[in-house]
């Protein structure tokens, strides 16, 4: 479907926007750096975002949807490990992107603005949850395939995988390189092996 120019214009603003909240922050982020980052005018930014804290809600829902879409597509593979491991894999990926300088945008700000922000933490939150919920039930479905009693329940196991996916991430912007990122990786599927 074509976009008309407004909603090209508010498309660019949000990538762009994106793009800096996440390298930078939405607090370190200012108006007049999105206005020069974006080439648009500043009446024109705030046509479409009444607000700095309307542009970042809207930036995170924007973010949140094209994240479900990918993550659910995500899961490929016959079988609970190589699925979760593809899942891994596409989100290396996606950080790959940014040359692993950037770090993940929700992981971000939930570290900067989830206590700040009720609006910005519900968002965050709902993130983590259907991130969680999704492993979950990857991991239920081999349980009840295999009849296998995993050592934690699906849920502490889901929210294990997906804390080791944000420490890697959170490593490899530390230390600029996937390494770290790849290790955690290798230490998900050694938790996915007995299970299987």
């Amino acid at each position: 479907m074509l976009q008309t120019k407004g909603q090209e214009t508010r498309s660019h603003i949000l990538l762009e926007s994106r793009r800096l909240f996440t390298l930078q922050g939405f607090q370190n982020t200012s108006i007049s750096t999105i206005i020069a980052a974006t080439g648009v005018k500043k009446g024109n930014l705030y046509y479409h975002f009444p607000s700095k804290e309307e542009l970042g809600l809207a930036v995170l829902l924007d973010a949140r949807d094209e994240f479900f879409t990918i993550l659910e597509h995500s899961f490929v593979g016959d079988r609970m490990v190589p699925r979760i491991l593809h899942s891994c894999n596409a989100i290396k990926g996606l950080i790959q992107q940014g040359d692993f300088v950037a770090g993940c945008l929700f992981g971000n700000t939930a570290l900067e603005m989830t206590d700040a922000n009720s609006r910005f933490g519900q968002i965050i939150r709902e993130v983590f949850s259907h991130w969680i919920e999704l492993i979950e039930q990857e991991l239920q479905l081999e349980a009840d395939l295999t009849a296998v009693d995993p050592p934690l329940s699906t849920e502490s196991l889901a929210i294990a995988i997906v804390a080791l996916l944000e420490g890697g991430i959170m490593l490899a912007r530390v230390y600029q390189d996937g390494k770290n990122l790849e290790v955690c990786i290798t230490a998900i599927h050694g938790l996915l092996i007995p299970l299987s």
